[in-house]
Formats: C-alpha cells, sequence, structure tokens
C-alpha cells in the first residue's frame, strides 16, 4: 500500500495540474433517494410533521421541487431510473393484492387448540403491509404487485407471494431504462419440510425482476445448491446484468455453512462471483453492465489476492460473460484528531458508467457504538489507484474550498452521476458558537458534490417544506423540534426567527442556548442557525409560545419560510387509564396508567380504597401497606406508572379501589378508580398473560412473536411496553413452559 504522505503528492500534481473550477456543493435535503444520471437532479423523501409521514419530493439544480403526490409510503429508498421519470419505493397495500391484507397464516403446530392447515382468525385490527409501487407521471402510483399467490385446489391453501409482518417485498433498484424493478419478495410454499402444511407467512425471501413492458413479476432463477433465499439489489441501464445474494454453501476453514453468495444474474444465467464471504452489503454494478464493485471477506482476499485485509474490488465483464475481479487497496485506518480508528468495513454505493469511479462509505472504529462513517473515493488516477477518503480528497483537489468548513464533514455518500462528477452526498454540520462545541445541536443535510464545477451556477434557496405548527403535549430533553428543508448552493446560512409577542410582525433573532439536553434542564433554543430548531419545554413550555420562521441565505439569494405556530398545553393528559386487576394470596398482581405532561417533574402516586368508602383514599408506600381490612398487601412501585402487589394470605376474599394520582406543574390528573380483586383461599394461581405481548392493541400478529422471541434472549421490546417473559406468571423463569404455554394461547388454547 502506498504511503499517506505519496498519496498526497500525487492528488496535489493533479489538482496542480488542471485548469477545472472547484468543487461545488448544492443541498437539496432529500433523504433515502436516487441521483438522476446527468447529477442535475434527485428524488427522495422529506418528513412533513403536519400530516406525520414522508412525502415524496424531486429536485432540480437551479429549478427547486416538485411534490409527487401519494401517501402511505414505507420510508425505504425511493429508487429512480436514470431520467427519474420511473420511480419505484414500498407503499401501503391498499389495493389489497393477494387479498393478503387480512390475512394471518394457517395452523401449523399440533395441538387441539386448531386444526392443521386452518386459516388462523385474522388479527384485529388487520394490518396492512407494504408493497413495491411503481411511479410515472402519466398513472401516479400503482400497485406492482408480487411473486404469483396460487390457490392450491387440494389443501385449499395458498402458496407462492405471501407477506412477512410489514411487508411483501422490498425494491431494490430500477434499471436505468426504466422498464425493469428488482428487489426481494417473500414466498411460502404449501408445506414444511416435515410434511406437514406451512404456516403461510414470511418463509424465503426470493429474488424477484418485475418487467413493466409485460406487467409480469418474476422469480429470477438461482443456483441447483441455493439453500432458501435469494435478493436482488442492483441492475443495469438494459437490465441485462443485475447483482445480489444467493443464500448457499460457503466454504470456510471452519467447514461449510450456508449465507449469502454474492451473485451476478448476466442476461438471466446467475454466477456466484464470491463464494468464500457471507456478505450482508451490495454490489453495485454501473449502467453499462460492464463492471461491479464489492468489498469481499477476507478469506475471498486471500484465495484471490494473498491480500490478508480488507480490500475493494472491481469485477471486470469478459466477452464471455464472466466476470474477472481486481484488487483496488482500501483507505487507510482515520484519525479522528483523539486516535487512529482501524477500518472495520467497506461499503461500495456506486459505480460510474465507463467504471473508472468508484464511490463507497468505510466504517472505523473497533466497538460498534464508537465507530465513524466516512466516505471514500476510487479511481486509477487518485491515491495511486487505491482508495482515498473523500474529505481528503477534496482538501487536497482545492484548498480553502468552501465546500468544507471546521466542523462541517461529509459522511457518507448515496449515489453517483454516469460520468462519476455529481456525487450524492450527507454532510453533518457540527459548528457551534458553545463552548465546548458538542454541546451545541449539530444538524444533518443532504446534497450533490460536483467535483468539476465548470457551468454549474450559483442556485438560490428554495424551500420544499417550511416548519410546520406543533402542539406540544409531553416533556422530552430535546425540546419541540422544527425544521426547514431547503435547497441551494453551500454554504447556506439559517437563521430562525421569533415574532415578538409584544410587537406581532416584528421578527427577533434567537440566541443558542448551549444548555446540552440534560433532563430537566430548562432552556430556551438550540440550533438556531441550524435546519432545525429545537424549542424547551420544561416549565410547560416557559413562555415560548408563539410564530416561528427560518432566514436562508447563500451568496445568490434570501429566502424567508412561512412561520408555523408553536403551542404548549397545559394539564397532564392520561393516555392509558387503569384496568381491574387480579391476584390470588402470595402471588402477584399489577395495574398501570401512563400519562404525559409538558414538564420533567411529572410524579405518579398510587392510592387505595375500600369500595364501601369509595371517596377516601390513602396513599400507598413501597414495601408492606395494610389494606382498608387489614390484609398485608406488599407493594412495589407506588411512585411509578406500573404498581405490582403482593397481597397476604387472610380468609375470604378481598376487592379494594386504586387510582392513581399525576402531578405536575402543568397541573394535575387523576386516573380512573378501577377494582383490585384477591381471590379467596380456593384461588387457582397465576394465569397466563393475554397474547397480546407488546401491549400495542394488535392481535395475534407476527410482531407479538417476534417480540416474545426478542425478549426471551434479552433484547428490546418493539414498543417498550412488553409483558415480562414469564408468561404463565408461576414465577419461574425463563423456562421452556413459558414457550408452550405461549405459543397453546397464540392458537386459541387456554392457560394449563
Amino acid at each position: 500500500m502506498r504511503s499517506f504522505s505519496a498519496s498526497i503528492v500525487a492528488a496535489l500534481a493533479l489538482a496542480s495540474g488542471s485548469a477545472l473550477a472547484q468543487p461545488v456543493l448544492v443541498l437539496h435535503s432529500l433523504i433515502g433517494g436516487d441521483l438522476s444520471a446527468d447529477g442535475n437532479s434527485a428524488v427522495g423523501l422529506l418528513f412533513d410533521a403536519q400530516v406525520e409521514e414522508y412525502k415524496v419530493y424531486s429536485w432540480q439544480r437551479g429549478v427547486g421541487y416538485t411534490a409527487i403526490a401519494g401517501s402511505g409510503f414505507s420510508a425505504e429508498p425511493i429508487r429512480a431510473s436514470n431520467d427519474l421519470s420511473v420511480l419505484a419505493t414500498g407503499q401501503l397495500n391498499t389495493a389489497n393484492w393477494g387479498n393478503i391484507n387480512c390475512f394471518n397464516g394457517y395452523c401449523f403446530i399440533e395441538g387441539d387448540t386448531c386444526t392443521l392447515g386452518d386459516p388462523l382468525p385474522p388479527p384485529s385490527p388487520c394490518q396492512i403491509p407494504y408493497i413495491t409501487h411503481r411511479w410515472t407521471s402519466a398513472t401516479g402510483w400503482t400497485n406492482l404487485g408480487s411473486l404469483p399467490r396460487t390457490l392450491d385446489p387440494v389443501t385449499n391453501r395458498f402458496f407462492g407471494g405471501t407477506r412477512c409482518d410489514s411487508t411483501v417485498n422490498s425494491v431494490g433498484d430500477v434499471s436505468g431504462n426504466g422498464r425493469y424493478t428488482v428487489g426481494g419478495a417473500w414466498t411460502s410454499g404449501l408445506t414444511r419440510e416435515s410434511g406437514g402444511p406451512a404456516y403461510g407467512l414470511c418463509g424465503n425471501l426470493e429474488a424477484f425482476i418485475a418487467d413493466a413492458v409485460t406487467g409480469v413479476v418474476s422469480t429470477l432463477p438461482v443456483l441447483p445448491d441455493n439453500a432458501g433465499d435469494s435478493r436482488a439489489d442492483s441492475i443495469n441501464n438494459d437490465g441485462t446484468v443485475i447483482t445480489g445474494y444467493d443464500f448457499g454453501p460457503i466454504e470456510s476453514e471452519f467447514g461449510p455453512f450456508d449465507g449469502r453468495r454474492i451473485c451476478v444474474w448476466t442476461n438471466g444465467v446467475p454466477t456466484v462471483i464470491d463464494g468464500l464471504s457471507s456478505s450482508a452489503s451490495t454490489y453495485p454494478v454501473n449502467g453499462a453492465g460492464t463492471a461491479i464493485a464489492g468489498a469481499p471477506g477476507q478469506a475471498f482476499n486471500t484465495a484471490t489476492f494473498g491480500i490478508e485485509d480488507f480490500n475493494l474490488v472491481k469485477w471486470t465483464r469478459q466477452p464471455n460473460d464472466s466476470w474477472t475481479p481486481a484488487a483496488l487497496g482500501r483507505p487507510i485506518d482515520f484519525f479522528d484528531g483523539v486516535e487512529t480508528k482501524p477500518l472495520a468495513g467497506l461499503l461500495p454505493v456506486a459505480v460510474s458508467d465507463d467504471g473508472a469511479t468508484i464511490i463507497g462509505n468505510a466504517s472505523f472504529g473497533i466497538f460498534f457504538f464508537d465507530r465513524v462513517s466516512r466516505p471514500f473515493i476510487w479511481r486509477a488516477d487518485i491515491n495511486g489507484g487505491v482508495p482515498l477518503d473523500l474529505n481528503t480528497y477534496l482538501e487536497q483537489l482545492s484548498p480553502g474550498s468552501p465546500v468544507l468548513q471546521p466542523g462541517v464533514t461529509i459522511t457518507g455518500v448515496t449515489g453517483l452521476s454516469a460520468d462519476g462528477n455529481s456525487i450524492g452526498v450527507v454532510l453533518n454540520d457540527a459548528r457551534s458558537t458553545c463552548t465546548p462545541q458538542d454541546v451545541g445541536l449539530a444538524a444533518g443535510s443532504a446534497g450533490v458534490l460536483y467535483l468539476q464545477s465548470a457551468g454549474i451556477t450559483c442556485a438560490a434557496p428554495t424551500i420544499a417544506l417550511p416548519p410546520r405548527d406543533n402542539v406540544s403535549i409531553q416533556y422530552t430533553p430535546f425540546g419541540v423540534s422544527l425544521n426547514v428543508f431547503a435547497s441551494g448552493t453551500w454554504p447556506m446560512t439559517y437563521t430562525w426567527q421569533r415574532e415578538d409577542p409584544a410587537n406581532p410582525g416584528q421578527w427577533l433573532e434567537l440566541t443558542e442556548a448551549c444548555a446540552g439536553f440534560g433532563f430537566g434542564s430548562e432552556w430556551d433554543y438550540e440550533g438556531v442557525a441550524k435546519p432545525q430548531l429545537r424549542i424547551g419545554q420544561n416549565n410547560c413550555g416557559g413562555g415560548r409560545d408563539g410564530r416561528y420562521r427560518a432566514v436562508i441565505s447563500n451568496a445568490c439569494g434570501t429566502i424567508t419560510s412561512l412561520p408555523a405556530q408553536v403551542s404548549f398545553a397545559q394539564g397532564t393528559v392520561i393516555n392509558q387509564q387503569p384496568v381491574n386487576g387480579s391476584a390470588c394470596a402470595n402471588e402477584f398482581g399489577s395495574v398501570f396508567a401512563v400519562a404525559i405532561s409538558s414538564s420533567s417533574a411529572l410524579s405518579e402516586q398510587w392510592e387505595i380504597a375500600s369500595p364501601s368508602s369509595p371517596n377516601n383514599f390513602a396513599q400507598l408506600v413501597e414495601g408492606v401497606n395494610t389494606a382498608p381490612d387489614g390484609r398485608a398487601l406488599e407493594i412495589f412501585g407506588s411512585n411509578g406508572q406500573f404498581l405490582n402487589i403482593r397481597p397476604g394470605a387472610q380468609a375470604g376474599s378481598s376487592t379494594y379501589l386504586l387510582r392513581c394520582v399525576f402531578t405536575s406543574p402543568c397541573g394535575n390528573a387523576t386516573s380512573d378508580a378501577v377494582t383490585f380483586t384477591v381471590a379467596g383461599p380456593t384461588c387457582t394461581g397465576p394465569q397466563c398473560d393475554d397474547i397480546d405481548f407488546n401491549n400495542n392493541d394488535v392481535f395475534p400478529e407476527d410482531q407479538d412473536v417476534v417480540d416474545f422471541f426478542e425478549v426471551l434472549a434479552g433484547g428490546d421490546c418493539s414498543t417498550f411496553f412488553c409483558n415480562d417473559i414469564d408468561f404463565n406468571n408461576n414465577f419461574v423463569f425463563p423456562e421452556d413452559q413459558d414457550v408452550i404455554d405461549f405459543f397453546n394461547v397464540l392458537a386459541g388454547g387456554t392457560c394449563p
């Protein structure tokens, strides 16, 4: 590998010998999108807080934004043809393709709770999954469907295309000519390997290709030793070359195992180009279908090149449609100003049409939580033909360029124009007037970087979405957020203003608080010079109600956003009332209530009363309490949302009233009073929880099963309100019986 100092000399020599204009960055703020082949347009997503969902926008340099009508988008990336005339992404299956929206699978567990092969009851409510949609200006968004879903006449069960949790299929890419869409689709067989009926949900993920001319969605062929899964990730201009993975046997020093083998479909014929690595990354193909970029594992690098290290690899197509790999090296380890972080991985993103430019993202750091993402660029005439950090390249190419300023870093790349000159980038702006700077608000943005900017004129600021009105009802230490999504030539400045409450029509510039977002801290504003403004919520809004706007400027213009009205709800809102509960003596029972307020000082206090004296409530305390009838009650969580009760033994049964009093500087609230019953000596013991394990009021659903096993393994709950893993409430956990009882109740049975 060439030394870093030698690479600088080489790059400087290249820059000094060029008469090309310095690089130019034009922001567009879009996320999860695609770049046109000419690099002058982009498409992507913006989150509209007014409707609380992502919306699709296209952008053209020097022109601005166009909103693309539609709703129910999945927030997965938008993929596009070369000229952005054809788009594809996930959208809700409102057309109910395959009659699948309420499909909940088939009974596949032996037992007496359902008949094997019978449809399971639909979830309540039904969950509409996301499915690939295709857009043109003439048709709007149309449901692309998925792999064929067929009804077997013998068993009366469906097989083929299906859903898995919230998706039917996902887009990988759109061909440059817009004809083909590729990705991964869920399919299920008719039977399991044991011969019994298949569940009918999830199953295998299979690579699909949808042809807009024929209207057919079909599976890409796989190799004979395929072990079940495949996926298509990237496709060239005319659809003749597709890359993805084919799940199958991989040779390793520890013996063969099944993994994601990198596969290329050339004119429909699959070929594994890396059978020694199991890769989670995608391998982009260029528009011409002549070059593929990838970052295989060390086993491939060692066997192919004798290199025991990370390595960017370029495969070149041969006349006989075979693919020849070449090692291109790797970026050097990254020094962050304090320590040198070792390279941890490479993710190639795009290849120019001539195969001469490759861009991607590298991660650095030993520990996952401490890793740093940095983009890289490769060209044979840069850095001696070794991948180079993109920020370093820009510093060498144009020292003092306004693209890179202290505190501003390009953290990732997202796309590349056909000629390799225009790069889709993500940047982080950590500049701050605070001391130290890291207590200020960092903000991200996105745009297009033009390496050679001849003919790229200054683009004045334009606004896609102004800040939206916001009514704050719940405190967080990060405050109320207002966003303005704008485009324009970098550098751009943002100045947030508040209308003077005493002088309507007069606007006051705001001052950075530099408070660092401590829980319960009192502060006014953070991000006053960023595309996102944070407004402090503590102390019930602290009089910060009012109208706010952003003024955006660059070297060729200024624009002012429409104002947004911000208000802070006073009082405390109970959004989860307690429900009646019960327990046996010496066993646990619980109730819970949840409230929100615009203050960090919200507190809870549980109280108890006798039904015979319903207005005489007394506070409960941690530890042993004496109930109104003299029974001992062991209490846990008297000052929290979740109250756990372990009643002592006593002749006969008892019934109590429980309620929770919420206290806040913004106003107090008291929950409904509910009954808690302690059964008599004949109490039969603990009962199982209901099947809504994640308590999202949607059941039965796949996510309950996913969350149950995630919590069982020590992981997190998707809703943060899952039940504990002691499903049968026998105080023995973890145990196999909890799993058995969970599936028994899931299938409609009772708790033993």
